[in-house]
C-alpha cells in the first residue's frame, strides 16, 4: 500500500507541474500579449479592434489582432483546463502528503505541538478564510494599488502567523498554497464565468458587456502578479535553509516581494517600454537581504561549545539508527516510506562518510533533518554527532 501511495504521489506531482507550466506559459504569454499589444498602423481584418501585434517565434512571423467580437466566433479556443488541472492537483498532492503526513510534514513540536486533526483544520481554515478576504478585498476596492496595499499586508501576517505554527516546511508549502487557491479560483469562480457569459451574449445575438472581459481581465492580472511568488513557496521544500531559520516569515516574505517586483518591472516595461531601473534593483536589494539572513541564526549556537561530550562510533552509531535509519534504510521503518528519501541510505559508517557533505547541511546546519524533528532530536545530540564527523574527516 505504501508503494501505490508513493506512485499515485508522483504522478499527482507529475500531472500537477505538467499543468502547471501549460498554465504559467498561457497566463504569462497572454499578460504579455494584453500588454504588448499597440495601435495598428495597417489594415485590419476584425470588426471593433482594440490592438495588433507582430511576432516571430520557431521559425514563423504571426500577425495578431485584439478585438470585441459582434458575432461568436466559429472556431474559438479555451486555456481553462490547465489552471483547474493545476488547482485540484495540487490540493490532492497537499492532502496526500501534508495532511495525511500532518506529523510528518505540517507539524514541528519545537514550534507548536498540534494534534493532527487540530493542524489540518488551521490548514484547510487558512485556505478558505484568505480567500474569503481576497475576495471581499476585491470587490470592495476598485484601484488595484489599494488591493495590493491591503493584501500585501495580510500575507505578511499569514507568514509570520504559518511560520509560528507549522513546521518551517509546511509553512512555506501553506502559504503556497493559500496563494495558489487564490490563483485558482479566481479562474474557476470569476474568470471563466465572464468568458461563459461572454459566449453566450454572442450566441444569443446579444450585444457584447464588454464589463465581463474586464472582471475576468483583472483577476487574470492578480493571478499574474501571484505567481512568482507561488512558484517560489511550491519549490521552497528543497531549500531548508530558508524555511528552518528563525526568521523564516521573513525571508519567506522579502523572496516574495523580490518575485513580484520583477513581475511588475516587466509589465511596465511591455505596457510603456519603460525600464523601472528602480523596482528591479529594491527586488535584486530584496533577494540579496533574504540571502544575508540565512547566514545569520539568532538563538541558535553558531559553532560547537566547548561543553560538547565526545562520542565513539558506538554511541554515534546509535544517535544515527535512533534518528535517521528509520527513513535513511535499504528498508524503512518509519510509516508511509517503502525506500529511502533521495536514495540516501545511512546503515554503515561508510555509507556516512560516503554521504557526509549531505549529512552535514540537513542535520547540523539547516536542521532540516529529521523532517519536522518527529524523532525529537536534541541540540546536544546533534552537537555530539557533527564532533563525531568532523573527528572523522
Amino acid at each position: 500500500m505504501d508503494l501505490l501511495t508513493e506512485w499515485g504521489s508522483f504522478l499527482t506531482r507529475w500531472l500537477h507541474v505538467m499543468a502547471g507550466i501549460a498554465w504559467v506559459g498561457t497566463s504569462f504569454y497572454f499578460n504579455w500579449f494584453d500588454s504588448s499589444v499597440r495601435p495598428s498602423k495597417a489594415g485590419v481584418v476584425k470588426e471593433n479592434l482594440r490592438g495588433t501585434l507582430e511576432e516571430i517565434h520557431g521559425g514563423s512571423f504571426y500577425y495578431h489582432e485584439q478585438y470585441w467580437p459582434d458575432r461568436h466566433p466559429d472556431r474559438l479556443l479555451v486555456h481553462s483546463w490547465p489552471a483547474k488541472t493545476t488547482f485540484y492537483t495540487g490540493l490532492l498532492l497537499m492532502a496526500l502528503i501534508y495532511w495525511l503526513g500532518a506529523g510528518t510534514y505540517l507539524i514541528d513540536p519545537r514550534i507548536a505541538a498540534l494534534s493532527e486533526p487540530v493542524a489540518i483544520a488551521i490548514s484547510l481554515g487558512s485556505i478558505a478564510i484568505g480567500w474569503m478576504f481576497y475576495t471581499w478585498v476585491a470587490r470592495r476596492f476598485e484601484r488595484d494599488q489599494t488591493v495590493f496595499f491591503i493584501m500585501a499586508v495580510f500575507v505578511i501576517a499569514a507568514a509570520f502567523f504559518f511560520t509560528h505554527i507549522f513546521s518551517g516546511r509546511g509553512a512555506y508549502i501553506s502559504m503556497g498554497v493559500m496563494l495558489g487557491s487564490f490563483m485558482g479560483l479566481n479562474v474557476i469562480r470569476h474568470i471563466v464565468p465572464n468568458h461563459i457569459a461572454m459566449r453566450r451574449q454572442l450566441s444569443e445575438g446579444k450585444p457584447l458587456n464588454t464589463h465581463n472581459g474586464y472582471l475576468a481581465k483583472r483577476r487574470s492580472q492578480h493571478n499574474n502578479y501571484l505567481t512568482i511568488p507561488v512558484v517560489f513557496c511550491m519549490i521552497s521544500n528543497h531549500f531548508a535553509i530558508a524555511y528552518n531559520h528563525d526568521w523564516a516569515w521573513l525571508i519567506l516574505c522579502l523572496m516574495m516581494f523580490s518575485g513580484w517586483g520583477v513581475r511588475h518591472a516587466l509589465n511596465v516595461y511591455y505596457q510603456r517600454d519603460q525600464k523601472e531601473i528602480g523596482l528591479v534593483m529594491a527586488s535584486a536589494f530584496s533577494l540579496v537581504l533574504a540571502i544575508g539572513l540565512s547566514f545569520y541564526q539568532p538563538g541558535r549556537t553558531a559553532g560547537l561549545g566547548t561543553s560538547v561530550v565526545t562520542i565513539d562510533d558506538v554511541r554515534a552509531m546509535s544517535l544515527i539508527q535512533q534518528h535517521c535509519t528509520v527513513c535513511h534504510a535499504a528498508q524503512p521503518s518509519y510509516p508511509g516510506f517503502s525506500a529511502a528519501p533521495q536514495g540516501l541510505v545511512l546503515e554503515t559508517k561508510a555509507q556516512l562518510m560516503q554521504n557526509r557533505t549531505r549529512v552535514i547541511q540537513q542535520t547540523f546546519i539547516s536542521k532540516a533533518m529529521p523532517i519536522g524533528n518527529v524523532t525529537q532530536m536534541t541540540d546536544e545530540e546533534r552537537a555530539q554527532l557533527q564532533a563525531w564527523f568532523q573527528a572523522n574527516k
